[in-house]
C-alpha cells in the first residue's frame, strides 16, 4: 500500500503514469552512460591521432550505420518488439566500450569500424527507444515526458561531464579514458538491468521501405517534421563535434571539456522543465524564442574563441535550445497521431525519424570534412556553427506548421 501511495506521489509530481517512469528510468541510464562519455569518445580520437579528420571519420562512420542498420532492423525482423530492440541496442553498446577498453590506443586504426560498430548499436537502441515512447506514452504524457527527459539529460550532462574530466585529468593519459569508458559500461548495464520491466509491445510490423525514404512518406504533414529533424541532426552532427575541437584548442584540457559540456547543460536543466509544462499553444512561440537565442549567441565568437567566450556561449545555447527541442519532440508524435494509421505504420514513421536525423548528421560531418581541407580548423567550425544557426531557424518555423496544421487534433 505504501509502495503504491509512493507511485501515486510520483505520477502527481512527474504527471507522467508508471509505464512511462519505467522508460524513463532506464532511458535515464542510458543517458547517463551516454553523458559520462560521449564528447570524450571523441575527444580521444582526437588526441590520439592528433587529427580532426580521424575524429570526424568516426562521427561519419556511426551516423552511416545509424541510418543503414535501422532500415536492415525494419526489414530483416519485422516481428521483434521494441523492448528487445530496446535492450539489444543497450547490450551492444556495452561492448562498443568495452572493446574501446581493452584496445585502448590501437582504437585508432580501427576508428571506422569502431564507428559502425557504435552505429549499429545505437540504432536498434533509439528505434527501440523511440517506438516504445510511442507505445508507452499517453498525448497528454508527451510534453511532461520530453521536459523531464530533457531536465534528466542536462542534469547528467551537468554532473557526469564533470566525472569523466575530472577522472581522465587526475588519473592521466590512456588509463584515464579507460576508466571513463569503465563507467559508461556499468550504467549500460544498468541500463539493461532495469529494463527487463518495460513494457513488451507487438513487432513493429512491415515497413516500406519506399515510402520511409521518401518526403513525405505517407502524409503530407511528415515532410514539415523531417525537414525539421534533419536540420536538428546538422546541428548534432557538425555543431556539437566543432565545439569539441574549439575546446581543445582553446585549452588542450579533458577537464574544461567537462567543464563546458556541465555549463550548457546546467542552464538547460529549468529551460527544459519550463518548454515541457507550457501550454500547447505556445508551442510555435516557444520554437522561434529557442532557436533565435541559439542563433544569436554566435555573436559572441565574433569577439575570440578563448575558453572564457566559448563558455559563455555554451551557456546562452544550452538555456536556448530545450526552447526548440521540447516542443519539437511533442510535436513530431502530434503529427505521427493524425494518421489514422499510425498504429500499424508507426515502424515506418520511426524509421523515417531515424533517416532524417541522421542524414542531417552525415551532411554536416562531410561538410566539416571539406572545409577543413580548404579554411582553418577554428574557420571550418565557425562556418559549421553559423549554417546550424540558420538551419534551426528554419527548425522552429518548419515545427510550427507542423504543429498548427497537422497536429490539431492533439494539439
Amino acid at each position: 500500500m505504501t509502495q503504491l501511495r509512493d507511485e501515486s506521489k510520483l505520477s502527481k509530481i512527474l504527471k507522467i503514469e508508471r509505464p512511462a517512469q519505467r522508460l524513463l528510468a532506464s532511458s535515464g541510464l542510458v543517458l547517463g552512460g551516454y553523458a559520462t562519455s560521449t564528447i570524450f569518445v571523441s575527444l580521444f580520437f582526437y588526441v590520439a591521432s592528433g587529427s580532426v579528420y580521424e575524429m570526424a571519420l568516426y562521427g561519419l562512420g556511426r551516423y552511416v550505420a545509424l541510418v543503414v542498420v535501422s532500415m536492415v532492423v525494419v526489414r530483416a525482423f519485422p516481428q521483434i518488439s521494441p523492448r528487445q530492440l530496446f535492450r539489444f541496442g543497450i547490450i551492444l553498446t556495452a561492448l562498443f566500450y568495452l572493446a574501446l577498453i581493452l584496445l585502448r590506443t590501437n582504437a585508432v586504426s580501427l576508428v571506422l569500424p569502431l564507428g559502425l560498430f557504435n552505429g549499429s548499436a545505437a540504432a536498434i537502441y533509439w528505434f527501440g527507444n523511440n517506438t516504445l515512447a510511442y507505445d508507452v506514452l499517453e498525448p497528454s504524457e508527451r510534453g511532461h515526458y520530453y521536459g523531464v527527459s530533457f531536465a534528466m539529460l542536462s542534469f547528467l550532462n551537468v554532473v557526469m561531464p564533470l566525472v569523466g574530466g575530472y577522472v581522465i585529468s587526475r588519473v592521466g593519459g590512456e588509463i584515464g579514458y579507460v576508466a571513463v569508458f569503465a563507467i559508461a559500461t556499468a550504467s549500460f548495464s544498468l541500463a539493461w538491468f532495469s529494463s527487463r520491466r518495460l513494457k513488451s509491445g507487438s513487432g513493429i510490423g512491415a515497413v516500406s521501405m519506399r515510402h520511409a525514404m521518401i518526403i513525405p512518406p505517407r502524409r503530407k504533414g511528415w515532410s514539415l517534421v523531417w525537414s525539421a529533424i534533419a536540420l536538428h541532426g546538422f546541428k548534432q552532427g557538425g555543431a556539437d563535434l566543432g565545439m569539441i575541437v574549439l575546446v581543445e584548442v582553446a585549452t588542450h584540457s579533458s577537464s574544461a571539456q567537462g567543464v563546458f559540456v556541465s555549463a550548457a547543460s546546467l542552464a538547460g536543466v529549468i529551460s527544459s522543465v519550463v518548454a515541457g509544462r507550457l501550454p500547447r499553444r505556445y508551442k510555435g512561440a516557444t520554437m522561434w524564442a529557442g532557436s533565435i537565442a541559439y542563433g544569436a549567441a554566435l555573436i559572441l565568437l565574433l569577439f575570440g574563441s578563448n575558453f572564457s567566450i566559448l563558455l559563455t556561449y555554451g551557456l546562452i545555447t544550452g538555456f536556448a535550445y530545450p526552447g526548440l527541442m521540447v516542443p519539437l519532440s511533442s510535436v513530431v508524435l502530434d503529427v505521427m497521431d493524425s494518421d489514422p494509421s499510425v498504429n500499424t505504420l508507426r515502424g515506418e514513421y520511426v524509421l523515417s525519424r531515424e533517416i532524417s536525423t541522421n542524414f542531417g548528421r552525415i551532411v554536416a560531418i562531410i561538410t566539416l570534412m571539406l572545409l577543413i581541407k580548404v579554411l582553418s580548423i577554428v574557420d571550418s567550425i565557425i562556418l559549421i556553427l553559423a549554417l546550424a544557426a540558420i538551419f534551426q531557424l528554419l527548425a522552429a518555423y518548419l515545427g510550427q506548421r507542423a504543429s498548427s496544421r497537422y497536429g490539431r487534433a492533439t494539439i
